[in-house]
């Protein structure tokens, strides 16, 4: 028997996860009665605090097919959450709808260049088939736009301001928006060993307001008696962080 007290804790996506960039740039612009069909796949976990942007899940390729049913039933802001390998596998259908029905929502497509929840298989927009031969890519962008989508934006989210901005154009467009969201996943950039810069707190500039805890909530921050800290085993120096801190408090270790 082992006698330890463990702390409790939810599953919460990777340091380094663009899709919590995604999520934390959607919430600094979407209104606080925004609602969020979501998918299956590592960004179902956006339903947990504090990003809080899975509303509704009925089944894999479901997120953009009730978004046309939410536009419909009211005049509240929808924006529906859908993966890449899902998008190929199950959106394509809820998208044509949506576009030949004209309804009125948000569509944000998390393109990390894998189908990562359960085990980084290869899907229709990757180099590789299964069985790790070249394959055609299928250009994700031409494809919503070949269905006939008018508002279409690619960003890469590790870039706040820009996502911000084009999520707030999104959403003020009259009729359909896609925004396809595309950073890798930072699995892959860690099996690729990618030269990687690691962050630290300074603590001379640091308030702590703890918005890098429980706004953005990496799992590489953490309390240190009462200083915020980086563990430097968790940074992926995916560069985000330094975006969300007000007092500019967070730069690179020299």
């Amino acid at each position: 028997n082992i006698e330890v007290n463990v702390a409790p804790r939810p599953p919460v996506l990777c340091p380094g996860c663009p899709h919590r960039a995604t999520y934390y740039a959607v919430k600094q612009v979407a209104p606080k009665d925004t609602i969020y069909p979501t998918d299956i796949g590592c960004y179902t976990l956006g339903l947990l605090p504090p990003y809080e942007t899975a509303d509704f899940l009925l089944c894999m390729g479901s997120s953009i097919g009730t978004g046309c049913g939410f536009s419909y039933a009211t005049k509240q802001k929808v924006i529906s959450f859908i993966g890449d390998s899902t998008f190929y596998h199950a959106g394509l259908p809820a998208l044509i709808n949506a576009v030949h029905h004209n309804h009125d929502f948000v569509v944000v497509i998390l393109d990390n260049s894998t189908t990562a929840m359960t085990g980084h298989q290869p899907h229709p927009g990757t180099e590789l088939d299964g069985m790790g031969n070249e394959a055609l890519p299928i250009d994700m962008e031409k494809v919503v736009r070949g269905i006939g989508v008018k508002h279409v934006e690619v960003i890469d989210p590790r870039n706040l301001k820009e996502a911000k901005e084009a999520i707030k154009r999104a959403l003020e467009h009259d009729g359909l928006s896609v925004v396809i969201s595309k950073a890798p996943c930072i699995l892959l950039e860690r099996k690729l060993k990618k030269e990687r810069k690691l962050y630290q707190v300074n603590q001379e500039k640091c308030k702590k307001c703890k918005i890098c805890i429980t706004k953005f909530a990496c799992p590489a921050f953490y309390m240190d008696e009462n200083e915020v800290k980086i563990n430097p085993a968790l940074c992926t120096g995916c560069g985000v962080c330094p975006q969300v801190c007000p007092f500019d408090a967070i730069g690179v270790v020299e």
